[in-house]
């Protein structure tokens, strides 16, 4: 894998805006996330995953709890971050609906 497709903790805490500890939470209690690990047992993720905590993070601070987000396919909270971005487009947070687009190469999004 190249070094774009490769992230850490850290780099989905920086993306997000979802703490290290959070998506730790996340990933025990919820399967989120199964991230793969070093020979160190450093958490590595893929794009997926970093597609995923964004979706998930920006459900989470349009209001919905998480454990109900986590009970939806990743499909369906592709389809309602896509149709919430849309709706919300005009006051929303432009940069999340922006990595979110970029992310899923949803050029209608974008």
């Amino acid at each position: 894998m190249g070094p774009l497709s490769q992230f850490q903790i850290r780099d989905l805490e920086e993306f997000s805006g979802v703490k290290a500890h959070t998506i730790r939470i996340w990933e025990k209690r919820y399967g989120l996330l199964a991230p793969d690990r070093t020979d160190t047992n450093i958490r590595t993720y893929g794009i997926d995953d970093l597609k995923t905590i964004l979706n998930v993070a920006y459900l989470n601070r349009q209001g919905l709890k998480i454990s109900k987000i986590a009970a939806l396919s990743a499909a369906d909270r592709d389809r309602l971050v896509s149709d919430m971005g849309r709706m919300v487009s005009e006051g929303g947070n432009v940069i999340d609906i922006l990595k979110m687009a970029m992310l899923g190469f949803d050029e209608v999004l974008f």
